[in-house]
């Protein structure tokens, strides 16, 4: 298994990488950079941690102590112990302030090597190619060396008003066909964490109007020649530790990719030229993705209702009945959550490749009910908080003698140390009211899928056609059940794979 040195060590290979106006030379020292590194590093250490192996680590089949990253559940027990170990890896690396971890991004492969047929077969200029053993190729490079391999697949904006648009994009394209591979050119808009990654998954999010040759699914180094990785400004409080004990931890770097004639070979390719079979396809590859997230909302609901259960505690108000009738919500705002993760496990199902994948629908409206909401908890943990989400002093100024007495009677409640309560306030403030917080906010709402698309995309479940078995009981009550309507013909027809990736 990958130690967090090895990781670090592999960083200085050459790779483009702005973050705002400065080119890095070396993301594992950089000071804009360094952090997130060391907090990536951090994750690997931790499957070496020998108090952590048994949730941390598996024995393959051959014998191989591997991370559980790599683990292929196929009964729900299993998936279960899956979750156990994302929330491990939650709770030690800041109660989900580390969003996008190696396991996280590794997670959608699963998809490809869970059913790779259809990937090859449904693929259009390929020269009759078979995809299929680089698919298989790629997941045992990765597990192998324990590699990081970030998602990219949003492309550029567009004018929506016109179909047309998407074809005169600057979205990534394919430019050249040959015996040994693909060259392709353009932009992916948004990957996060790219910069820290040892490759780039590329895919594709279907809109109408989008060409053939912007079809394009498979995985390129982040160090290519022609890769150029340009990420926004930094947020990280480098060095920071005590005053902001959140945000020196690191800052992911969302980023825009661009590609400037990258080749890839066949054996990286993992789909090209169905716009089909895309708009098939992306939510499924990113189910394991989204799954992970709801678990990562369920822990930060639980960070939440402790926030609140220590600063109101802290400032004595914890004992009065309309503020624990307030908390009470945050324990309801997270107990809802971990239910819809327990029943999105039960209700689970198996997969083409013998995977148990969670209910699909449930992890889904899950995480809705979470961008429903959050807003809502994050303005009650500050105004639980008061002055104390803000107004604190500095480590500096409490250790000054002079200010010390006074600035400790600010400090000092009913129980608690009086420095005890600056800590708790550092983490609000951090998670809260920061700039760094609040790009945390934004990642959840925009991770994968916003809202609005998490509604859309679950209407094209299998389950949710009019044809399809949802409706079940319905047709029964009211008498209709028998002959075929249209609506069924459009749910048997659709492509079997995809529904095979949606419910047993």
């Amino acid at each position: 298994m990958r130690t967090g040195k090895e990781y670090l060590a592999a960083l200085n290979d050459g790779r483009k990488v702005w973050v705002g106006d400065e080119l890095v030379e070396n993301v594992a020292t950089h000071p804009m950079t360094r952090a997130y590194a060391h907090r990536i590093a951090e994750f690997y250490d931790l499957h070496h941690r020998p108090d952590l192996e048994e949730v941390m680590t598996f024995v393959d089949d051959d014998g191989v102590r591997r991370s559980m990253t790599w683990f292929q559940h196929r009964s729900k027990e299993e998936l279960q112990r899956k979750r156990r170990y994302m929330e491990t890896v939650l709770r030690e690396l800041g109660g989900g302030a580390t969003p996008r971890t190696p396991d996280v991004n590794n997670y959608p492969l699963l998809t490809y090597v869970d059913d790779p047929a259809p990937w090859s077969s449904q693929s259009v200029g390929t020269g009759g190619r078979d995809l299929t053993e680089g698919i298989l190729d790629f997941f045992h490079v990765v597990r192998e060396g324990d590699l990081n391999a970030t998602p990219a697949f949003v492309d550029p904006q567009t004018d929506r008003s016109r179909e047309s648009a998407q074809a005169e994009s600057p979205a990534l394209r394919i430019v050249a066909t040959t015996d040994e591979g693909i060259t392709v050119r353009g932009v992916k808009s948004i990957s996060t964490g790219a910069a820290f990654g040892d490759w780039i998954h590329i895919g594709v999010f279907y809109r109408p109007g989008i060409v053939a040759e912007q079809i394009i699914f498979g995985a390129v180094p982040v160090n290519a020649p022609g890769v150029t990785v340009v990420c926004r400004e930094s947020n990280v409080r480098d060095g920071e530790d005590v005053e902001h004990p959140l945000a020196s931890t690191g800052d992911e770097l969302d980023s825009v990719i661009v590609f400037e004639d990258v080749f890839i070979p066949w054996n990286r390719v993992f789909h090209v030229g169905n716009p089909q079979h895309a708009s098939l396809y992306p939510q499924r590859v990113f189910d394991w993705l989204h799954y992970q997230a709801l678990v990562r909302q369920m822990v930060r609901a639980e960070l939440m209702l402790g926030l609140t259960l220590l600063i109101t505690e802290h400032i004595g108000t914890y004992q009065l009945p309309p503020v624990q009738t307030r908390i009470a919500q945050f324990a309801g705002f997270h107990q809802t959550l971990k239910a819809h993760v327990i029943a999105s496990e039960d209700e689970g199902f198996t997969t083409p490749g013998g995977l148990y994948k969670p209910n699909v629908l449930m992890f889904d409206f899950g995480r809705a009910y979470y961008l429903e909401n959050v807003g809502r908890m994050v303005n009650e943990v500050v105004d639980l908080a008061g002055r104390s989400s803000l107004i604190f002093p500095t480590e500096g100024q409490w250790e000054r003698p002079e200010l010390r007495p006074w600035l400790e009677a600010l400090q000092t409640g009913p129980v608690g140390r009086p420095h005890d309560r600056l800590k708790i306030s550092r983490v609000i403030r951090d998670l809260f009211l920061s700039d760094w917080g609040d790009r945390i906010s934004t990642f959840e709402n925009f991770n994968g899928t916003p809202l609005l698309a998490i509604r859309t995309l679950t209407m094209k479940r299998a389950e949710l056609s009019p044809g399809g078995p949802v409706a079940d009981l319905a047709r029964k009550v009211c008498g209709i059940g028998g002959a075929e309507t249209e609506d069924e013909t459009a749910y048997t027809t659709q492509a079997d794979y995809a529904r095979r990736q949606d419910a047993s």
